[in-house]
């Protein structure tokens, strides 16, 4: 995550319905991504959940800072990146 701005803190939190996102941290504004499970999933991960949710929301921020992906709102000119297909 080196490549993220620096003055960018982001948080994992568990909002009040239970679903997980990702926010600025010096903020309580809407939330940049979220993470919900079913309630079947939920039941079958247990105390697992969590966990689960914390690494797609940290590979989804490492993917964002390894393709250049300016998330400041600075309105910069950004080159292109080709897509990566696995």
């Amino acid at each position: 995550m080196s490549d993220l701005n620096p003055e960018m803190v982001l948080e994992i939190i568990e909002l009040d319905d239970g679903e997980l996102a990702i926010r600025h941290a010096d903020s309580d504004g809407e939330p940049m991504l979220r993470v919900n499970f079913s309630d079947e999933l939920r039941a079958k991960l247990s105390d697992q959940c969590l966990d689960v949710a914390r690494v797609m929301l940290t590979a989804g921020i490492q993917m964002v800072a390894e393709s250049g992906l300016d998330l400041t709102g600075d309105e910069k000119e950004e080159a292109e990146l080709p897509p990566t297909i696995h």
